[in-house]
């Protein structure tokens, strides 16, 4: 019998060493070139010890590796690959994992001896920092289904689950695992609780408490599976309660959110972006417009605080160093801007502020695409592109080429008017939502076109002296440009309203320039540009001269 390598002596400058292992989870990772083959196979290895590594086997090996790689399978691996571990949430060995390839042999174990899964628990109040996390507790309330998306990947569901302690946690599954919990719930009666295990869970907090979530295919979930520690779990639970608990006593959360198709066509008004220039009342509008690109010199991403989210500031402090020379080490510090935020240390993470500049037939304006919203769009976050361009040595005010994926998309977008746009007839806004979704946006465009008015010559809306009057058509104003003259823009204003008239394509767009020159705006320096800033600032105010003709 060769010798065995224990996984905490895996050395990068051994190659000639064996492990024998369990595969306690087992998924595949698909090509970023088509999202319909298969690139790896990828594997978290537990020893008998109880320690864990992530490996990897490429396509090109599958037919040399696939018929021993099996979930919850045991085998021997003779000469794996040692290389580093750079995800960024570390699930298994922080430092190393394993690849195999040509070198690498396999074969099947009958006498492994250690724990079948590998769970080491945590208990939801003791949960302390940004991890992975394997989790134990109970469902007491479950949402719908989010499939708003199309994307089934971005299906989701939230759980709140409790454990033993009555310690509650919001958890989030995604794609498959959400599947597999409603379908769960739908068919299952029986009266025992209904009792879960995410194996590592990513846990973030926000605003100081923890949030947690499946991450991709990483997580793995057990739903009242007969396992032992299921078992002992529900024991404890009678035990503690004095009672079995229903699982059909499992409350359904309300729902605080609209869906995708209510929210964009029953719950708000359509408007044109030329409607934006001058807000005039706080409301919620839905516009359909095409990204025409990303604006320059302003970043495309700010520092946020890990623990809220709101934007932190770089401070410098110094301190001596540990060296004993009594010098002085300047060192980089950050600082939430949220009074609220409980935490004094914080770390920073990049997250999307990305000014599109977005344009209808009406006209083009900027809108500051934020990270929850960013994800709809693009395949990297944020810190993920941040982390690439400065490895790469590229400058961080450039736009990384994975954000142009964006432009020339057709997007249906909900804005916000807040008071601050009316106060300050300010026309900087965020995306507060939007979607790809083909058959919205043409459902959009169809109430668009059937609520503009008739094709005719200049018109006026009169104020409540002709209000009772036929509408009168004006030829003679404009007759000399001999121009096909067409109303260009509606009035959605009371009879009170004052006489308006409506003129020519051209001339209500030289009008409309004397209020907002867009040329001008995108000229203005970086520290003149009005920017739409993260949640916890206030936007300056678009302040632009008006233009003499």
């Amino acid at each position: 019998m060769e010798h065995i390598t224990p996984i905490k002596e895996i050395d990068s400058i051994k190659d000639d060493f064996t492990i024998k292992v369990r595969i306690i989870h087992l998924w595949t990772q698909k090509s970023k070139f088509n999202a319909k083959e298969t690139y790896s196979i990828e594997m978290i290895l537990m020893d008998e010890e109880g320690r864990k590594i992530h490996a990897s086997c490429v396509k090109k090996w599958f037919p040399k590796f696939k018929r021993y790689l099996k979930e919850d399978s045991s085998i021997y691996v003779k000469k794996p690959n040692v290389a580093p571990n750079t995800l960024n949430f570390k699930f298994a060995d922080p430092e190393r994992k394993l690849n195999f390839y040509h070198d690498t042999t396999v074969k099947e174990c009958e006498n492994f001896s250690g724990s079948a899964h590998g769970f080491d628990f945590v208990d939801f109040n003791t949960i302390v920092s940004n991890n992975i996390w394997n989790i134990i507790g109970h469902i007491f309330e479950y949402g719908r289904m989010d499939t708003s998306e199309e994307d089934k990947s971005k299906h989701k569901m939230l759980l709140h689950l409790q454990d033993i302690e009555d310690t509650k946690l919001k958890v989030t599954l995604w794609g498959h695992n959400a599947y597999y919990m409603t379908e769960f719930l739908a068919n299952n009666n029986s009266l025992a609780p209904v009792v879960v295990i995410v194996q590592f869970a990513r846990v973030k907090f926000i605003n100081g408490r923890p949030f947690s979530s499946t991450y991709f295919d990483v997580s793995r979930l057990f739903i009242n599976n007969d396992i032992d520690e299921i078992t002992s779990y529900k024991n404890k639970l009678v035990s503690e309660n004095g009672q079995q608990l229903s699982s059909s006593g499992i409350k359904m959360i309300a729902s605080k959110q609209n869906t995708e198709h209510d929210d964009f066509l029953k719950n708000h008004m359509f408007s044109n972006i030329d409607d934006l220039f001058e807000p005039l009342e706080e409301k919620t509008v839905i516009i359909v417009g095409t990204v025409k690109g990303i604006r320059q010199n302003i970043r495309w991403y700010y520092l946020a605080c890990s623990n809220c989210y709101k934007s932190a500031k770089e401070k410098e402090s110094s301190t001596d160093k540990v060296d004993g020379s009594h010098e002085v080490a300047e060192i980089v510090t950050y600082e939430c801007s949220n009074p609220n935020c409980k935490n004094i240390k914080i770390s920073v993470i990049p997250r999307f502020k990305i000014p599109l500049r977005v344009q209808d037939n009406t006209g083009t304006l900027t809108l500051t695409l934020f990270d929850q919203e960013a994800k709809k769009l693009f395949k990297y976050t944020a810190k993920e592109l941040y982390d690439k361009n400065k490895k790469l040595g590229i400058s961080l005010d450039l736009y990384p080429m994975e954000l142009k994926v964006v432009v020339d998309k057709k997007l249906a977008i909900k804005i916000d008017i807040t008071s601050y746009n009316v106060d300050n007839k300010s026309n900087i806004y965020g995306l507060a939502r939007l979607t790809e979704n083909a058959n919205i946006i043409d459902e959009l465009e169809k109430k668009n076109l059937n609520s503009q008015p008739d094709n005719s010559d200049s018109f006026i809306i009169g104020s409540s002296d002709i209000a009772s009057q036929e509408t009168k058509v004006v030829k003679d104003s404009f007759s000399h440009t001999g121009e096909n003259l067409t109303p260009c823009a509606r009035d959605n204003s009371t009879a009170t309203s004052p006489t308006k008239l409506f003129s020519t394509p051209t001339e209500l767009k030289r009008n409309l320039a004397t209020c907002i020159d867009l040329d001008e705006m995108e000229n203005l320096s970086t520290s003149k540009t009005p920017r739409l800033s993260p949640p916890d600032e206030q936007p300056i105010p678009l302040l632009v001269p008006k233009k003499e003709k």
